[in-house]
């Protein structure tokens, strides 16, 4: 059994490795990371800034990690995005599919190596970013923040989360539009538990109804898993609710 599972790994931690190598070979990719980190280095304004006001009253190491906070997400989405979808474009080549078929490797093996290289390739995006904003708290408060690291970890789940969304839709429809509909499903994440509770107080067909609420809870909860985040950073005072129960 160990032996027949090692077999089984192995080419999923190759293909894993020649994705990821060729997603650290995308050249936009460092253009998104250098744009993420200059954003990053915005959060020390907080801190050099003598009126409270400014920043609505609260502490400047609050609203440096909401800098940081609102960056990491919106740049690991664009990195999972962009770069696993050129990344795709480029390795899912009818030339290179045909050397990956014609040794005994099965498709769910090339499958789960394309996400683990993907997804090798936007973690090590969010240590860089996390490390940034980690480092900014530690340098101006002089305090070890690793409730940081905790937080944001989040964002790493999502990353995984986005990178399988792109392969999934890249399977049914190979070109651009996979990165739109996954940007699409996720954006329609966001509205999912508000959309849930509007539907239920409507009049509607019971058949119309539960096709719906099947519909909504399919898709993930992007803001449920940012609160979590948020109070994991303690970036609000308000109980934000994680979970619907």
């Amino acid at each position: 059994m160990p032996n027949k599972l090692i077999r089984n790994l192995r080419p999923i931690v190759l293909i894993a490795r020649d994705v990821c190598r060729a997603a650290t070979q995308e050249k936009m990719m460092y253009g998104f990371l250098l744009l993420a980190l200059l954003f990053i280095l915005m959060a020390n304004v907080p801190f050099m800034v003598d009126d409270p006001k400014v920043f609505q009253n609260q502490p400047a190491a609050v609203s440096a990690v909401q800098i940081g906070f609102v960056s990491i997400n919106i740049f690991t989405l664009l990195i999972s995005v962009f770069i696993s979808l050129s990344t795709l474009q480029n390795f899912l080549a009818k030339e290179r599919l045909v050397l990956l078929l014609s040794k005994p490797v099965k498709r769910w093996q090339i499958l789960e190596g394309v996400v683990l290289g993907l997804f090798e390739m936007v973690f090590m995006n969010w240590c860089l970013m996390t490390l940034g904003v980690w480092l900014v708290i530690v340098s101006q408060t002089r305090v070890l923040g690793f409730t940081v690291w905790a937080g944001m970890s989040v964002t790493a789940l999502l990353g995984f989360l986005y990178v399988t969304l792109v392969v999934f839709f890249y399977c049914l429809i190979p070109n651009m539009m996979a990165g739109i509909l996954a940007v699409l499903l996720i954006i329609a994440g966001f509205g999912a538990t508000m959309a849930q509770d509007l539907f239920v107080g409507g009049t509607y067909p019971s058949l119309l109804k539960n096709a719906f609420l099947v519909g909504v809870n399919l898709l993930p909860k992007i803001n449920e898993l940012w609160g979590i985040s948020m109070q994991t950073l303690g970036l609000f005072t308000l109980d934000i609710r994680a979970f619907p129960f």
